[in-house]
């Protein structure tokens, strides 16, 4: 009977005086890769275009008839951040003429007898109303637009668009203001300037209101304008006599 298990075999003995080879064990056959079904061509994805600035041309006017109440402030900042969305932007300081070959920002004077305040009420296609949390400012602003509609320019009253400053030296009165405003005008949209400081870095805050403004801006040429006021044209010269236009020119 056999002292090994079944399947056993003797081991053989080994001659140490040969030299033994050594063969590396075989390296794993990677996978092929699967195929495609035919007519099919693999997508290749293609990185986001960035948006080119768009061209307009038209007057966005920045007015308010009492002092300060952030208006230069504003017509700053959204030239800053409309130069970015369009082309051919400038600030303009509202006095004297302006030719209109792209876009223009205008600083209105404070004054509301002056011939440049009413030449600019009278072309603007944009009205944007800066009112910080004040009462005198907020009534100043609401007399601006009945006398604008009085001349004949309910089209910019409806259209217009109100900056709600606040400064939280009154916050339910900035409330008030603000509701006050949207049931009258386009849209109403607040900023926070924390003790009526603007601080230099703070184009994040001002982002919602160049926002609204550059949507507007592309209405433009459905918006309807009195008949008195010619069709905007390009390279056109705001220069109008003021005194032709309503019937409290210069009162």
């Amino acid at each position: 009977m056999s002292e090994h298990p079944p399947g056993y075999e003797a081991e053989q003995p080994v001659d140490l005086s040969k030299p033994v080879a050594y063969r590396p064990p075989p390296a794993p056959e990677s996978p092929a890769p699967a195929r495609r079904p035919e007519g099919r061509k693999e997508k290749q994805k293609k990185a986001p275009a960035e948006a080119a600035p768009e061209a307009v041309y038209g007057l966005v006017t920045v007015a308010n008839v009492q002092p300060r109440t952030f208006k230069s402030t504003v017509a700053r900042k959204l030239y800053a951040g409309l130069e970015t969305r369009h082309v051919n932007v400038r600030l303009w300081n509202g006095v004297g003429s302006v030719r209109l070959d792209g876009l223009v920002v205008a600083d209105m004077p404070a004054d509301p007898h002056g011939t440049d305040w009413r030449r600019q009420s009278w072309t603007a296609d944009q009205l944007v109303i800066p009112v910080p949390d004040d009462l005198h400012a907020a009534r100043a602003a609401w007399w601006m637009l009945d006398r604008l509609e009085a001349e004949g320019r309910p089209d910019l009253v409806s259209t217009a668009i109100v900056v709600g400053i606040q400064t939280g030296a009154h916050r339910m009165l900035g409330r008030k203001i603000a509701k006050k405003f949207a049931e009258r005008t386009a849209e109403v949209v607040r900023v926070k300037l924390p003790g009526g400081i603007v601080p230099a870095d703070d184009e994040a805050r001002w982002e919602p209101l160049v926002s609204v403004v550059s949507h507007s801006l592309k209405q433009f040429s459905s918006r309807s304008r009195p008949a008195k006021l010619s069709p905007r044209t390009p390279n056109q010269v705001v220069h109008l006599d003021s005194r032709l236009h309503g019937k409290a020119a210069n009162q």
